[in-house]
């Protein structure tokens, strides 16, 4: 089977919705066997919640890799699902804190390991999700905000002005005489290299990566460890982990393993339904281990959970956007996504 990711045009949508999109916008004529929601993503309601413009809706909320191309870096230290470019497959936990280069034509900025997590001010310095304090000190810098590869705010900084810290993207600052208008352009893109890893990661050898999570397997055995990947952070809690950090609560989910063959399997789970409360993490990394995977992370869950096989959707969703008008008699739809993955077999 070939695998794929697809990230939505322009706003958010459902799998089956996204689905339709790739078909339009991609060369790929192969019917497709097999898709389920990808990472987790800013949506509306978040957005509204954290106060932020609603240009922020469908930032992704962790690495994204399409075609090559770096959407996001990672910005936790929980799992991807990764694509070579060879077809084979992967689940590693992944991490910027090796740094970056920022491009734009010949304009180019380099983030060093050094400045992870850490004030520099005499060099750029970063910082990504799991750093722990509420707001940075400007001391001079230009700060930087950016949310997948878009520059969403510029701060020019005194000495004494300190920047709040939002749970999207990372935040960079730059010293002022390091600063380049031409770099970094409010509204626009700028192109993202990853800094090489030293846990066996060639990104250059990568087509496509979504950061979710949690790590459920490896090595056939559980090893969800909630704080060392970030989930339990202050900034995490702010967007999805209000409802993930407790490895023992039960509701929809859906999660894939991979075999030591390099076989893949995706589990889906009803829950919040009359038939079925859920299924815990642990539930989850039980039934692939006894399934005979290897490796196996999770997704989105609740009722971003969509599997989808051969033209079907066949978990039931307990959400529906209009909720608020009827709580008691809407039908099940998939929540909508901004990132999707899909497999096919043929060529």
């Amino acid at each position: 089977m070939n695998f794929n990711a697809y990230l939505a045009k322009e706003i958010p949508k459902n799998v089956p919705s996204l689905l339709k999109e790739y078909a339009k916008e991609s060369n790929n004529t192969n019917a497709i066997n097999l898709a389920w929601n990808g990472g987790y993503i800013l949506n509306a309601e978040l957005v509204g919640k954290l106060a932020l413009p609603e240009s922020y809706i469908g930032s992704p909320l962790g690495l994204l890799i399409l075609d090559g191309k770096v959407k996001c870096t990672p910005l936790f230290y929980k799992p991807a699902f990764i694509i070579y470019k060879d077809g084979t497959i992967d689940i590693s936990r992944v991490t910027c804190k090796n740094g970056f280069t920022v491009k734009k034509g010949r304009h180019h900025l380099t983030f060093e390991a050094e400045g992870y997590n850490v004030p520099l001010y005499q060099k750029p310095s970063y910082y990504d999700l799991s750093f722990e304090e509420g707001s940075i000190v400007g001391n001079g810098n230009v700060i930087v905000r950016l949310a997948g590869t878009t520059v969403k705010e510029i701060i020019k900084t005194d000495k004494s002005r300190s920047v709040k810290i939002i749970p999207v993207g990372v935040t960079l600052s730059i010293p002022k005489e390091m600063f380049s208008d031409e770099l970094f352009k409010l509204g626009k893109s700028v192109a993202l290299t990853l800094a090489e890893t030293t846990d066996g990661i060639k990104w250059e050898n990568i087509s496509y990566a979504i950061e979710a999570g949690p790590m459920l397997l490896k090595n056939g055995k559980s090893v969800i460890d909630m704080d060392s990947e970030g989930w339990k952070t202050k900034n995490s809690i702010n967007t999805q982990a209000a409802r993930l950090d407790f490895t023992d609560m039960r509701g929809p989910k859906i999660a894939v393993g991979i075999d030591q063959d390099g076989g893949l399997k995706v589990l889906a789970v009803n829950g919040r339904i009359r038939e079925s409360v859920g299924a815990t993490h642990i539930d989850m990394a039980n039934i692939l281990r006894d399934q005979g995977m290897k490796k196996a992370m999770g997704f989105d869950p609740g009722g971003s959970s969509t599997l989808y096989v051969n033209g079907e959707i066949m978990n039931i969703s307990p959400y529906n956007k209009r909720y608020e008008k009827d709580i008691y008699s809407l039908p099940p739809e998939p929540r909508f996504v901004s990132n999707i993955v899909l497999g096919w077999v043929g060529k």
